[in-house]
């Protein structure tokens, strides 16, 4: 989807529907299932300006957080960065495949520089509480769904892409990660090359059962 040049227009993506008690959201929710991930090779300039990815992340923070633990955070990748990024995957690479060629080593660090905008998303779990971890990771993934929607609405292309490398130690000390917490990916924002290719949906009736007494109870 092309995006305008006027900062000051509202994306095109954007719903246009007022949510509320007694609203119809079926435009809403079919302007959400029309979000698509895009490949970070398939993503140019511009990304998003400061103000746009506060909106994301102020989006992400409002996810769903079962006893307020905030059991995520993110880190905007600078300009100025991506070279350093480029060679934590690099050495990440080597460290995996000690015999990688240096072809293997540089498609590592163009992968730092392919997208304009570049969000890594690292969960913080806390596994002292009576929270279940899987809640907290559940939280983590709305959090991530949240930019990625308002990514989405200003007219951006994105995609969050992990790999092995999210779980090399050496590479989530480099990005200031503590032992405790986990690298869950990075979110690539961009502006599309071409528009997006349709891709089929699940059927919902495929996904949904409805329960409604024990099994082998006669109903009352």
């Amino acid at each position: 989807m092309a995006r305008k040049t006027d900062r000051g227009a509202v994306p095109s993506a954007r719903p246009n529907v007022a949510l509320g008690r007694g609203g119809d959201g079926t435009e809403t929710a079919a302007w959400i299932c029309s979000r698509q991930s895009t490949s970070p090779k398939l993503l140019a300039p511009p990304g998003p300006e400061e103000a746009e990815l506060e909106t994301m992340i102020r989006a992400a923070v409002s996810a769903p957080d079962h006893g307020r633990l905030r059991p995520w955070r993110f880190i905007r990748i600078a300009d100025a960065g991506r070279d350093a990024l480029g060679e934590l995957f690099a050495d990440a690479k080597r460290r995996k495949d000690p015999d990688c060629s240096v072809a293997d080593l540089e498609r590592e660090r163009d992968r730092a520089a392919r997208a304009p905008g570049l969000v890594a998303v690292v969960a913080c779990i806390d596994c002292s509480c009576d929270i279940p971890e899987h809640e907290q990771f559940i939280s983590v993934g709305a959090a991530v769904q949240n930019l990625l929607l308002v990514a989405h609405a200003f007219g951006y292309g994105a995609r969050l892409v992990s790999g092995a490398k999210t779980r090399d130690r050496q590479l989530c000390a480099g990005l200031g990660l503590n032992a405790a917490e986990e690298l869950v990916g990075f979110i690539c924002i961009g502006t599309p090359v071409k528009p997006a290719r349709h891709r089929s949906r699940p059927d919902p009736g495929d996904h949904l059962s409805v329960w409604s007494r024990l099994p082998g109870r006669e109903e009352q």
